[in-house]
């Protein structure tokens, strides 16, 4: 990032003598950092007014009927060609400075951010392809002779009609899938029991009742898993070339498309973890600890873990302990739906520690962070800049 620039170049700006390249300096300069607009715009505040029209015909155009009105007199008609030039030159670099002003003007400082946290929202894809928008409202979205799917207080739940005769099974297995977007979050209760929570741009693919010998079901993003004991049929959550097996216990899975690793956390019970790109043997997983599967070698690594770190999310918390800026921006960009961008790419690895609130504006949590290091947030265009 350039710090300095040669005031003579600001100088020649409002003397209108910029060259192309001392132009292009200015722009990058400005562009840079936001204290050099806004220092820019205190000198130009100095300075005499540069004049414009506020007509629909433009300066430019305006500076091209001069030359095509000029005299057929070489001398004087390279001049007058030589005076639009300059007068584009102006415009041009004029027109840039207001750019830059009016991108000033709608920079949003962190304290002035005001995105809300994610709320309860999903989308409920049926076997038949049927899209249903969830709410938080009761609602029973379909009714069967094994099943009713029900939606209230912002969660999915597959009761069993013990009541009603269950008809002869179709060969074919019923599968429907929950698609959380960023922003959002979500509760599912299957239909042997089950309780799933899950996070912000994540889908669930599960059947609509389980068979007999098995409990399969497919994860793309993070949730958390409660599985309901059941020892003739495990349960396997199975995300890429990845499967978590378990027959009753509590743990998080975090297996987004574009991390390079899937880690499973176990909060109690017990489960093991395989992979189908290699021939090794199912790898057993304690209490407390976590699983990091690499996706680019295929290993697995182990390690002991404060829980609270990974499970936090469910609990409406937000735990860092040691993370790097650029994993904690990651997490907020799922949950308050909005981008981030590294101005300077040194402060990526600055690692932080914190238990704040999830369901706080997205400002407060940028004030922490603010706090303990020389950073500064600011929003433009639905984009969060660090610097």
């Amino acid at each position: 990032m350039k710090k300095d620039i040669d005031y003579s170049i600001i100088w020649k700006f409002f003397n209108a003598s910029l060259s192309t390249s001392e132009e292009k300096e200015l722009n990058d300069w400005l562009d840079a950092d936001i204290k050099h607009l806004q220092h820019f715009e205190k000198l130009k505040e100095k300075q005499p007014q540069i004049p414009h029209t506020d007509s629909n015909i433009s300066n430019s155009d305006i500076a091209w009927q001069n030359i095509r009105l000029t005299p057929k007199h070489p001398k004087r008609h390279f001049w007058k060609i030589g005076v639009a030039a300059s007068i584009l030159l102006i415009v041009g670099v004029y027109s840039g400075y207001k750019l830059h002003i009016e991108k000033a003007n709608k920079i949003i400082s962190a304290e002035n951010i005001q995105i809300e946290p994610g709320v309860k929202k999903a989308t409920l894809v049926l076997n038949s392809g049927q899209k249903l928008e969830l709410e938080s409202k009761k609602d029973t979205l379909i009714k069967e002779a094994e099943v009713t799917i029900e939606n209230s207080n912002s969660e999915l739940n597959y009761k069993k009609n013990e009541k009603e005769k269950a008809p002869k099974r179709a060969k074919e297995i019923q599968y429907n899938t929950l698609i959380v977007p960023r922003g959002g979050e979500y509760d599912l209760v299957l239909s042997d029991g089950t309780e799933v929570k899950i996070n912000s741009e994540s889908i669930l693919r599960y059947p609509v009742v389980f068979e007999k010998g098995k409990r399969n079901v497919e994860l793309i993003g993070e949730a958390f898993f409660h599985v309901k004991t059941d020892s003739l049929r495990p349960f396997v959550v199975t995300s890429a070339e990845h499967q978590v097996k378990v027959y009753g216990t509590s743990f998080n899975v975090k297996s987004y498309k574009n991390d390079d690793y899937i880690a499973t956390t176990l909060v109690s019970g017990k489960v093991t973890v395989s992979s189908d790109k290699k021939d090794a043997a199912e790898q057993l997983l304690k209490p407390g600890y976590q699983s990091i599967y690499k996706k680019e070698s295929a290993e697995f690594e182990q390690k002991k873990v404060d829980i609270k770190e990974f499970t936090a999310w469910k609990d409406g918390r937000f735990y860092f302990r040691n993370m790097p800026l650029e994993e904690i921006t990651q997490i907020l960009a799922r949950w308050y739906d909005v981008d981030f961008k590294f101005k300077n790419k040194t402060v990526k690895n600055l690692t932080f520690n914190g238990n704040l609130k999830r369901y706080d504006n997205i400002q407060l949590i940028l004030n922490q962070l603010g706090k303990t290091n020389e950073i500064t947030f600011y929003a433009y265009d639905q984009i969060i800049y660090v610097d």
